[in-house]
């Protein structure tokens, strides 16, 4: 479900779904099925079992998903089996922009972007960044040193976690002095 960007209208909003667990491409297909926009962004990673090494292409957001609707409101996401909630911001759903997700969709996407998991916050206040070139130019986020290669942190707070993009030569000042 790693598809091309999928394109909305700039005024439908996107849509944060917390799936049940292992459940995040059945949801994405009975989403799909009802006429919504879905993305599961997914990465692929090498595994290995006892007997042998597999590529295994997992949700890169375990237990979520990103939906639009196409106007018709959130409750066909909440009516739709797999689906427990969706991220809220107090007691309503949290809206996303079309752009916001688009450019989520850009850098995630993006093949000369090496794009990690990262479950849990590991950085120190006061590492934000702004990326003033790039495949990322204009993104904040944390930069941080890891083996030897620069990384920056894009942390997406409505779903708890961040994914981790190889930065490489892209010029990067401090989000204060931006």
């Amino acid at each position: 479900m790693n598809a091309p960007a999928p394109t909305t209208p700039p005024h439908d909003p996107w849509y944060v779904i917390w799936s049940e667990a292992r459940a995040e491409k059945k949801v994405a297909e009975r989403l799909a099925a009802r006429g919504c926009t879905v993305w599961l962004p997914t990465v692929t990673e090498r595994h290995r079992w006892s007997d042998r090494w597999k590529m295994v292409t997992r949700p890169l957001f375990p237990g979520y998903l990103f939906a639009a609707t196409g106007g018709a409101g959130y409750v066909p996401l909440l009516k739709t089996p797999g689906v427990l909630t969706l991220v809220k911001e107090g007691l309503t759903p949290a809206a996303l922009s079309a752009d916001y997700v688009a450019g989520l969709q850009r850098i995630i996407e993006d093949p000369t972007l090496a794009v990690e998991p990262v479950t849990r916050e590991a950085f120190a206040p006061g590492d934000e960044v702004l990326v003033r070139d790039g495949p990322l130019a204009g993104y904040r986020g944390q930069v941080v040193e890891l083996r030897g290669s620069r990384k920056l942190l894009v942390w997406i707070g409505s779903v708890g976690r961040g994914i981790l993009c190889t930065l490489g030569d892209a010029a990067v000042v401090r989000a204060e002095a931006a």
